[in-house]
Parts: structure tokens; sequence; C-alpha cells
């Protein structure tokens, strides 16, 4: 049996690594666009981990030979925005592994679900990544700020028109009741 991975519902801004049993030049065939014209290599990995589609702006296949001037822990923390403090505890580990790796955002997948993972995906861990703090920064002038209220727009003729048209229709009414009632 498959092992699975379940994901929370609602998960935001978390990036799972699974180390991939593959071989540079089979991963290689895998990522070339010429093999299997109509697939992406998103399409290619969601079977890999039980699902039938991935955001492809989300998931990452390569091979560690790729990036082995920098290593795999500096990439997760340079290239993805993981915490180095969160790194620091599976940095040897990270740094050691040679082969196929799958980094996987939580955007990726429509959770919330379970993953049931191929034999050959062994999850390596699990790293938050970090958000900036949203800043928010005063408008050149100063012209706006919280407290005040948008300036009213000034009236146009054709409204003061029907206005004036209004009250002389509500005046003439009232009139002609008038005239009804003295009548009657």
């Amino acid at each position: 049996m498959n092992p699975s991975l379940p994901v929370p519902p609602h998960e935001r801004h978390s990036l799972r690594v699974f180390a991939f049993d593959i071989t540079a030049p089979d991963l290689a065939r895998m990522r070339n666009p010429d093999i299997l014209l109509d697939q992406t290599s998103a399409d290619r990995i969601a079977p890999l981990l039980g699902l039938v589609t991935l955001d492809p702006d989300h998931v990452e296949m390569f091979h560690t030979d790729d990036i082995e001037a920098i290593g795999l822990a500096t990439y997760l923390i340079d290239g993805n925005a993981v915490a180095e403090s969160q790194i620091a505890a599976d940095r040897a580990r990270l740094d050691a592994h040679r082969g196929g790796v799958i980094t996987l955002r939580a955007q990726a997948i429509p959770g919330p679900l379970t993953l049931t993972l191929d034999p050959r995906l062994t999850l390596i861990g699990t790293y938050a990544e970090q958000t900036p703090p949203v800043h928010f920064e005063p408008l050149p002038g100063g012209t706006a700020t919280r407290d005040q209220k948008p300036a009213k727009a000034p009236m146009s003729n054709a409204r003061i028109s029907g206005m004036v048209a209004t009250a002389v229709l509500l005046v003439m009414f009232a009139l002609v009741a008038v005239f009804v009632w003295l009548a009657g």
C-alpha cells in the first residue's frame, strides 16, 4: 500500500519537499515536453501524488545535479522563501540528498485531501514559506488619510433643474388638492 499524506483545509504558505527516486536521464525524459506533448510537468507529477491535476505554477521537479553549486538547503531558503531557522535541523540531510526532488506549494493542491504517494516518493519535510509583513505607506503629498471623507462632487445644472421641477410639481399638487377639497 502506498503511503498517504493528509493535507489540512485552508493550508497556505507551506512547501512540501519530496525525494524522488529517479535517475537524472529518466527525469530529463519526464520533463521533456517533446515526449508527451499534451502534458506539462505538473500533469506528470500529479499521478505520483495520487492526484489528477496540479497548479503548474506551484510545483517543481528537478535533480540535485541542477543545483549542485548551492545545495538543496540554500535553494529552499533563497529560491522558495523558507526560513533558515526551519531548515537548520534538516540542513545536513537536505544537502546530502542526491537525486530527484519535487517541491509542492500548498497552493498547488485543492485541499483538503489526502495525497497517495507513489512508492518512488519520500517526504523530506514540510516547511512554512516566509511571507513579508504588509506595510502601508502614506500616499505622496499626504492628500488622503483614513479619517477624511471624500469630497462631494458639485451639483450639475441638470440635477438642480430636476430638484426645482420636483418642488414646483409638489406645490402644484398641493394647490390642486386644496381646490378639490374646497369644491367638494
